[in-house]
């Protein structure tokens, strides 16, 4: 088991470059073409000494925390820590997290994510168990950055309605979330998200300075949210599938012709 390293998950042309090291985020993620790399995220860089770029796991405390419980709430960047790499395969990675309070009797859990990787789709999973002794008072999910050209549309939510080129700037929630998002960018490429309960808040944001189309999928938020009772565990799934224009076209039918054979 190592900590500190890139780790390169395969899957026919597809890649997957996962950071334990950098808060066991996903660093890159896209195709290998003819002439080269195609990312489909944002790659993981630092800006400043900020990292930018690529997706990661998320927690959070909820937008109300009665003042005596706040202890009981796990720092946030805890996440930020180095994941241990548990399992590694040539298209999975298991990796764990183990932290602690800085005082005894305040906040303690234990979180795994698992990466896999099968042709153009990552399934995603966050596991995160409560060791304190008070119910845990925090949202999880993912933090995901896609280039800007995933600003042309999206569609998030399981109806038709379609966000088209917003602003800089622009925010876009649904709360609570269906489940079901789309991103469309440059040449027809599509994005489709798929989360499950109790993944249930979506944030679509189009970065105000940066060339960033960021999607933030969390757990319920205040007053919704639910604390995690003491010994409980939480998983949350969430699927990324990286979808190209069909090729060749669909079949048509001539206008003019409704009932005749079927052309390309």
């Amino acid at each position: 088991m190592q900590v500190g390293r890139e780790v390169e998950l395969k899957s026919g042309r597809w890649r997957a470059v996962v950071s334990p090291d950098r808060g066991g985020r996903l660093k890159w993620l896209g195709e290998m073409t003819p002439t080269g790399k195609a990312s489909w995220l944002r790659p993981l860089i630092n800006e400043r000494g900020v990292p930018v770029g690529g997706g990661g796991v998320r927690l959070a405390p909820p937008s109300v925390v009665e003042e005596s419980l706040a202890r009981f709430v796990p720092d946030p960047g805890s996440f930020e820590e180095p994941w241990q790499v548990t399992l590694q395969t040539s298209d999975r990675i298991t990796m764990m997290l183990h932290p602690r309070g800085p005082s005894p009797g305040s906040w303690g859990y234990q979180a795994s994510q698992s990466l896999r990787l099968d042709e153009h789709r990552l399934e995603w999973e966050l596991s995160v168990c409560n060791l304190s002794r008070m119910p845990m008072l925090a949202r999880l999910g993912w933090l995901l950055q896609f280039p800007d050209d995933f600003a042309e549309a999206a569609w998030l939510d399981d109806t038709l309605d379609a966000l088209r080129e917003p602003d800089r700037g622009h925010e876009e929630r649904r709360d609570p979330w269906c489940g079901l998002a789309t991103i469309s960018g440059a040449g027809g490429r599509l994005v489709l998200l798929r989360g499950a309960p109790p993944l249930d808040t979506l944030l679509h944001e189009r970065h105000a300075s940066r060339a960033v189309v960021q999607l933030r999928l969390m757990t319920a938020d205040s007053p919704r949210a639910t604390p995690l009772p003491r010994g409980e565990e939480l998983t949350l799934r969430l699927s990324i599938d990286l979808l190209e224009p069909r090729d060749p076209p669909l079949p048509v039918v001539r206008p003019d012709k409704p009932s005749g054979p079927l052309i390309l």
